[in-house]
Formats: C-alpha cells, structure tokens, sequence
C-alpha cells in the first residue's frame, strides 16, 4: 500500500464522488439560499462550505477504512467517533447563529438548526445514502419554506425579519 495517495481511490470512483459532492452542493446551496434570501445571518456560501467539507470528511473515512481493512497495522477508525466529531463542531457555529434579543425574543435557531442539519445531509450523501438525503433535503426545504409562511399567516410575523 502506497503512504501517499494523491490520485488514486480504492473505495469510489471519481464519478461517485463528483455526484455525491454535486449533490451535497446543490442541497446546501438551496437551504442557504433560503436562509440567505431572508436575512438570516449566514449566507449561502457557509451552508455550501459546510456540505462539502462534511461530505469529504465522509468520503475520506471510507477511503480510509477500505484503505486499512486489511492491513497488519494497527489503526483505530471509529464512523461514529468521526460524525459525532463533525456534527458536535458544526453545532457550535450553528449556535453562533442563535441570539438572545430581548426577555421574550430568540432569533436565529431555524437558520442555526439549518446549518446543523445541512452538516449531516452532507455526511449522508458523503457515506452513499443518496435516497435518504434526498428525502431529508425535502424534508428540509419544506419546513423552512412552508414553515416561514405559516410564521406569517398564524403569526403575524415574517420570516424575513431582520434582528
């Protein structure tokens, strides 16, 4: 086994990693837009930056596992260790965009929760379960579509408001 391995993938092929990077940029980038396009305090760009980093963090721990199984060496690579480490950082910039306004007002943890979970679409699309993700972006696009229009209409406030 080679110690440096700049071109060549043993688990996937260069096509399934263009489609699932692809995919995890076109998830994000419509979550973000959404965020974006209402003043949220994150713009697309982060939620793009997040997928992708999250998505090859996926694809390298299965390259990574298929690249180890069967050596002699000794090296511990735990999946669950490694999403729960991605998913734990990313909480706290999803955080950074919750903020306390006032007694009775918190903004920001729809576009905080967005960002989390745009981490795990990416982690998922990243691992192969292209179905799922495609289900969970659905899932995800309409809540925060419908969901911004139902603030307005039984609330009478607007997703769109600035802090």
């Amino acid at each position: 086994m080679d110690s440096l391995n700049i071109i060549q993938l043993t688990e996937l092929t260069y096509w399934d990693v263009c489609i699932r990077i692809g995919l995890a940029v076109f998830y994000a980038l419509i979550i973000g837009w959404d965020r974006d396009s209402k003043n949220k305090p994150m713009d697309f760009r982060a939620y793009i930056i997040i997928a992708i980093s999250t998505c090859g963090i996926a694809i390298f721990t299965q390259e990574l596992i298929h690249m180890y199984e069967d050596s002699s060496e000794v090296i511990s690579i735990g999946i669950g260790k490694i999403i729960a480490g991605v998913l734990t950082g990313i909480g706290f910039l999803g955080a950074g965009a919750i903020i306390h306004i006032d007694d009775n007002r918190v903004v920001g943890t729809a576009t905080g929760a967005s960002i989390w979970a745009s981490a795990g679409i990416g982690l998922i699309v990243g691992f192969g379960f292209l179905a799922l993700s495609a289900f969970m972006f659905a899932a995800m696009a309409l809540t925060l579509i419908v969901g911004g229009k139902c603030l307005k209409t039984f609330q009478g406030r607007s997703d769109h408001e600035d802090y």
